[in-house]
């Protein structure tokens, strides 16, 4: 499985604890649009197209915390 950056970190890690794209790019200090793209890029590298599995796989992975 490919290692995620450190900010794709931190934003599936805000996905798996319920936020929303906008809740993450505040969160962050992100625009949505920035957001969608390192979800995209998580998404394309775990090889998961849906929301929750990719944060599942990711913390079941090791790659998140729950």
């Amino acid at each position: 499985m490919a290692a995620l950056s450190v900010r794709q970190r931190e934003v599936l890690s805000l996905v798996g604890a319920g936020l929303t794209n906008a809740g993450i790019a505040r969160e962050l200090g992100l625009s949505d649009s920035t957001v969608k793209t390192h979800l995209e890029a998580i998404r394309d590298r775990l090889g998961e197209g849906n929301r929750v599995r990719t944060a599942l796989i990711a913390y079941e992975a090791g790659l998140i915390d729950g």
